[in-house]
């Protein structure tokens, strides 16, 4: 509760002295209001939007050395998710402006990110969604940031689309460290049964189509847990959806 009041007041702080929309959220470049999510030009042009060929199955970006319609991780494993949807590729720019969500407690990327997401849907499916759920944070993580970034982006989203966001449905059961460096199938062997639907939930979502939301996707592995668990409980469908992708690289 502390560390969330401190990151409400830093906002509140930082906002008389820098107002919305008068600083780029990436590189803190002076802007005008009129910047379409808050970014100068400079880094709007710099983000690797997903406005090319994407893979049919998770959503990223093709690469250009790839001829089909599905990228080589998804050609390689097989996922329980339905279909997945993202805004941009991890490159530089998505690392900066996430570092600041993650580490800075600049919530404010939160809602950029959210209304990405909520445009990018709103461009690319229907979003006959009955809710949207964030990929849920342990709790010793989430204490010690004082929020769960997917929560914030899922939110905002939810709030332009007009659907509902629960993020009590699904809990995180086990901290689990940082899977960067592990190959996907090592991935999967750590977060087999890591997520779980909270005890008395599964009527909430029985015979719903959900979309998961999370910041960041790169084997799919999270996603793929929280999909498992949420098929389990009696969903009609999962999508995913990530403000950001890996690259699409032969692994």
């Amino acid at each position: 509760m502390f560390r969330e009041l401190s990151v409400k007041i830093s906002r509140s702080l930082l906002g008389l002295l820098y107002p919305e929309g008068l600083y780029c959220l990436c590189c803190d470049k002076i802007i005008d209001s009129s910047r379409p999510y808050q970014l100068c030009n400079e880094c709007m042009d710099g983000f690797k939007w997903a406005t090319g060929r994407t893979c049919t199955k998770c959503g990223k970006p093709l690469s250009v050395s790839n001829t089909r319609n599905i990228c080589y991780s998804c050609a390689e494993h097989t996922h329980f998710f339905r279909k997945g949807y993202t805004c941009s590729e991890y490159g530089t720019h998505e690392r900066a402006l996430l570092y600041k969500l993650k580490y800075n407690s600049d919530t404010a990327v939160a809602v950029m990110a959210g209304e990405a997401v909520a445009d990018m849907l709103a461009y690319s499916c229907d979003c006959d969604y009955d809710l949207i759920i964030p990929v849920p944070a342990h709790r010793s993580r989430q204490l010690s940031r004082g929020y769960n970034q997917a929560q914030l982006i899922a939110e905002e989203a939810a709030s332009k689309l007009g659907i509902t966001c629960d993020s009590t449905i699904v809990e995180r059961t086990a901290h689990t460290d940082k899977l960067r460096t592990k190959t996907p199938d090592e991935r999967r062997a750590i977060l087999d049964g890591v997520f779980r639907v909270r005890a008395g939930k599964n009527a909430a979502i029985r015979g719903l189509k959900i979309l998961v939301v999370d910041d960041i996707y790169t084997t799919g592995a999270t996603m793929d847990s929280v999909a498992r668990v949420l098929y389990e409980a009696g969903a009609e469908s999962v999508d995913i959806v990530s403000f950001a992708s890996g690259a699409d690289v032969v692994k």
